[in-house]
């Protein structure tokens, strides 16, 4: 399975369309909401049959993945509006309920299929956009480059054999998507950015209380459990393991990726999180920069007010 092939497995603004209809309508038949979704003038083009096609087909993967609940051809959302909620603060929250289906290992594994066939077939029905962010996340996101043309070399010369990231340009395409609409990069196409800030200040409000201060590796630990792409995360570490030592190097011990680093570091300085350096703890995480250069160390994080 897959969700970067945007022709096949849909677009995140009908994602978006068809979760704020679901919302605002409760429970409707498959027909009715893809009619709102995408409705069609009275002499039906090309264009209309693709619109109505990819709709058809983002419902039926996010139904698959669990956003959606079907039952006799009605259609309604599986993971609504919580009480009180208005369609809009719905609507605003979805990337991040879309992002937990995406990353939740019942969607993701296994990454690759069991036979090391180069495939989609048999892996997970996101395996595509776990695979690939765990691989990016892992790479310096200074240097990572935006062209497939480019990441496919990349990629080539760091996987070992039977492994692979995107299957082709298309994955690469629908990746840069779908990492922007979870929360897990910024810039348009020539400008494309690994950027998981949003994603990791979720993550935050999952694990930590407010003014609450927790151990260095506590915290990391904590956010690979709601984000396993990340450093010492479930999928990160599979990939992590299919790539040769040779033409991929590890972060030195106690140094954190790049991509991590960044992303503490910018909620560092926007006052969300609090990276403290206590000089009797047993031990500090090192954030590290463009070019490897070593940032400031930290032995404790405090979640501050405000900061979800």
């Amino acid at each position: 399975m897959s969700i970067l092939n945007l022709q096949s497995d849909g677009l995140p603004s009908i994602v978006l369309a068809l979760a704020r209809i679901a919302a605002q309508d409760k429970t409707t038949s498959r027909d009715d909401l893809l009619g709102i979704c995408v409705p069609q003038s009275r002499a039906i083009n090309d264009t209309d049959k693709d619109l109505t096609a990819r709709a058809r087909a983002t419902l039926v993967r996010w139904t698959n993945l669990g956003l959606f609940a079907e039952d006799n051809d009605q259609i309604r959302l599986f993971v609504g509006p919580a009480r009180g909620e208005s369609i809009d603060a719905f609507t605003a929250r979805l990337p991040e309920l879309c992002r937990e289906l995406a990353l939740s290992r019942e969607n993701g594994l296994p990454l690759w299929a069991a036979d090391g066939s180069i495939s989609e077939e048999t892996t997970g029905r996101t395996a595509d956009f776990c695979r690939g962010l765990a691989w990016c996340l892992a790479q310096d996101i200074y240097t990572l480059p935006s062209s497939h043309t480019e990441i496919e070399s990349l990629a080539t010369s760091q996987v070992q054999a039977g492994r692979f990231i995107f299957l082709n340009d298309t994955r690469w395409a629908g990746f840069r998507t779908w990492a922007r609409f979870l929360g897990c990069a910024t810039g348009d196409d020539s400008s494309f950015f690994c950027d998981t800030t949003p994603a990791v200040r979720w993550a935050f409000s999952q694990i930590m209380r407010t003014e609450e201060t927790l151990a260095a590796s506590e915290v990391i630990s904590r956010l690979a459990e709601c984000l396993p792409v990340i450093d010492s995360g479930v999928y990160r570490q599979e990939v992590e393991q299919a790539l040769k030592p040779e033409a991929w190097r590890r972060p030195a011990p106690g140094h954190l990726s790049t991509s991590l680093s960044f992303a503490l570091q910018r909620l560092h300085r926007q006052k969300k999180i609090q990276l403290t350096r206590m000089a009797d703890a047993n031990s500090q995480l090192t954030l590290v920069g463009q070019g490897g250069r070593t940032w400031e160390s930290f032995t404790h994080v405090r979640l501050m007010k405000g900061a979800s």
